[in-house]
C-alpha cells in the first residue's frame, strides 16, 4: 500500500505539471514587431527600421495583449506559436500609448484555435505574491517568482499625468529585446511588465485594474481612452493658506488651474476652487483618497482608472467658503484639444518646405527627439511653450508653427544657423497652423513673403517669384518626396 501511495503521488505531481505546462503552452505567445519611426529632425522620410519582441497573453476568445510599447511606430505585427515556426499576421484592435497596453487580433481567427487564454485575476496589494512568466527562444517557458513592493500612483513611459502601477521585485534572466512580460497569480493574469531594471532587480507593472478598463472600453470597438479631469493643483496643508482660501477645516487641495474645456471645467469648477470629493470619495490635503483595496491613494487614480469616457462625475467643492455640488461628465478634452499634443506615435509629422525654410507643427514627439535632456538641449523656445501651455492655456486651434532648419538655396543664404524660431506673422497675418501658411503663401504669387518671428533676427524675407524653380531644386537636391504634408 505505501508503494501505491508514492505512486498515486507521483502521477498527481505528474498531472498537476502537465496542467500547469497546458496552461502556460495555450495562453502566451511571442509578438514580433517590424518598428519604423518618422524621423522628427527630417519629418519627409523614417528612420532605419528595426525589430521588437515581447511576449503576449491570450485573452479567452482569441485576442492577444501587449504593451504599446512594444508595437508603437509599426509596419507590420506579427504572432508565433512557442516551440513551433508557425506564425500570423496580427492587426492592433485598439492601442492605449498612455496607458501602454494593445490588443492585437490575428488575421487568421483560426490561428489561436485550442488556446484557452488567460482569465483576469485580482488586484494585488503590496506584498503579495506572483509569478513573471518568461518565453525562451526555443519555446520553454521560465515562471519566474516576484513580489509586489509597491501600489501607488506613479510614471507610465508615455504618460504625465500617472497611472496607478506595482513596484516589482523580480529575478528575470538577460534579454536582448523587451521586458513586456506577462505578471501572474495563480494562473491568472494580474498585471503586465513594462520596465525593468537587472541591477537592482526591480521593475513596474501596468496592474490588472488598469487592464480591466482598457479591455471594457475596447469591447465595442469604439475605444475613447482614459479620462482627464483638467486641472491644475496645490496641497493645502499650510493653515494660513487655507484660511486664505476659506477651506474647510480638513481635507481637500487648491485648484490652481482649470481647462475650461475638460472635465472639471465643464462641471463649473473655477480656479481657487477647493475640490473636497470626487464621486463621493473624500479627499485629504494632500490630494489623497482612502481606496478600499491600496489605502490612501493619490486622486489621480480615483479620476483616471475607477471611472470611463461618458460616465457621470460628481464633484464636492468650498468656493468662498460656501460648500456645494457640481456635477458633469467625464471625458478627455482637456489631453485631447491641444496647442502642442504631448503623445504622437504612428503619425506622421506635418511639414511645409518654402524656398529652403522647413516649418513644422511642435509636438512632444518632436521635443523628445533631443533625447533623455530634451529639456535642456531642445530649443529652450520651444521647451518654455510646450512645458507652460497647460498655465497659458492656448487656444487648442491655434497650433506652434516653428522655424526648424534651413535647406541651403539660392535664397537662403546666410540663414543656415536658424532654428527654433517661433512664427507668429507672414505678410502682417497671424499664422495658426501649417495649413493657413501654405495657403497664404500659394496665394501670393509676386511681392515679399515677409516672415515674423519671436525672437531674433525677427523677420525674413523671400521673393514669392523665387519659389517655384528654387522649390523645385530642394526637392531634387536634398531627395524630398514632397515639400509639404499638411
Amino acid at each position: 500500500m505505501k508503494h501505491f501511495g508514492i505512486i498515486f503521488a507521483f502521477l498527481a505531481m505528474a498531472g498537476l505539471l502537465c496542467a500547469e505546462e497546458d496552461i502556460s503552452r495555450g495562453s502566451l505567445v511571442r509578438v514580433r514587431a517590424s518598428i519604423q519611426p518618422y524621423d522628427q529632425f527630417r519629418p519627409w522620410q523614417k528612420k532605419s527600421p528595426f525589430g521588437l519582441n515581447g511576449t503576449g497573453v491570450v485573452l479567452p476568445g482569441g485576442k492577444v495583449l501587449a504593451t504599446a510599447a512594444l508595437v508603437a511606430n509599426r509596419t507590420e505585427v506579427g504572432l508565433e506559436k512557442p516551440g513551433s515556426a508557425e506564425k500570423c499576421a496580427a492587426e492592433v484592435e485598439a492601442i492605449d500609448y498612455e496607458a501602454n497596453l494593445a490588443l492585437l487580433q490575428p488575421v487568421n481567427r483560426n490561428f489561436l484555435k485550442g488556446f484557452s487564454g488567460l482569465a483576469l485575476g485580482p488586484a494585488l496589494r503590496a506584498g503579495d505574491k506572483g509569478e513573471v512568466w518568461q518565453l525562451e527562444r526555443n519555446g520553454e517557458m521560465l515562471r519566474n517568482q516576484a513580489e509586489i513592493l509597491s501600489t501607488g500612483v506613479g510614471r507610465y513611459p508615455s504618460d504625465e499625468a500617472g497611472f496607478l502601477v506595482y513596484g516589482v521585485r523580480v529575478s528575470l534572466p538577460k534579454r536582448d529585446d523587451s521586458y513586456t512580460l506577462p505578471l501572474l497569480k495563480d494562473g491568472q493574469l494580474v498585471g503586465m511588465m513594462m520596465g525593468y531594471d537587472r541591477d537592482s532587480q526591480e521593475g513596474s507593472a501596468i496592474p490588472v485594474p488598469m487592464i480591466e478598463h482598457f479591455l471594457k472600453d475596447a469591447a465595442d470597438g469604439k475605444y475613447e481612452g482614459f479620462p482627464v479631469l483638467g486641472v491644475s493643483w496645490s496641497p493645502l496643508r499650510d493653515p494660513n493658506l487655507r484660511e486664505e482660501v476659506q477651506a474647510p477645516k480638513s481635507g481637500g487641495f487648491l485648484l490652481t488651474r482649470v481647462n475650461p474645456r475638460g472635465t472639471a471645467g465643464r462641471a463649473g469648477l473655477r480656479e481657487g476652487d477647493v475640490l473636497i470629493s470626487v464621486d463621493g470619495f473624500k479627499l485629504d490635503e494632500d490630494g489623497n483618497y482612502r481606496d478600499p483595496l491600496y489605502g490612501p491613494t493619490a486622486v489621480g487614480n480615483l479620476i483616471r482608472t475607477r471611472p470611463t469616457v461618458g460616465s457621470p462625475a460628481k464633484f464636492r467643492i468650498s468656493r468662498g467658503g460656501k460648500e456645494m455640488e457640481l456635477t458633469g461628465t467625464y471625458d478627455r478634452r482637456a489631453r485631447d484639444e491641444v496647442a502642442i499634443p504631448t503623445l504622437q506615435f504612428d503619425q506622421a509629422p506635418k511639414y511645409f518646405v518654402v524656398g529652403g525654410l522647413v516649418f513644422q507643427e511642435l509636438t512632444g514627439a518632436y521635443l523628445q527627439e533631443w533625447g533623455n535632456k530634451w529639456s535642456e538641449r531642445a530649443p529652450q523656445r520651444l521647451v518654455e511653450y510646450f512645458t507652460f501651455q497647460q498655465d497659458k492655456r492656448p487656444d487648442p486651434e491655434k497650433k506652434v508653427i516653428f522655424l526648424s532648419q534651413v535647406l541651403l538655396s539660392p535664397i537662403t543664404l546666410g540663414y543656415q544657423k536658424l532654428s527654433g524660431l517661433v512664427l507668429v506673422k507672414l505678410n502682417g497675418k497671424e499664422i495658426h497652423d501649417l495649413a493657413e501658411l501654405a495657403k497664404c503663401i500659394d496665394e501670393t504669387k509676386t511681392g515679399d513673403l515677409v516672415f515674423e518671428f519671436r525672437d531674433e533676427p525677427g523677420k525674413l524675407v523671400l521673393r514669392a517669384e523665387d519659389l517655384p524653380a528654387v522649390s523645385e531644386k530642394i526637392g531634387q537636391a536634398y531627395g524630398l518626396p514632397a515639400l509639404r504634408r499638411l
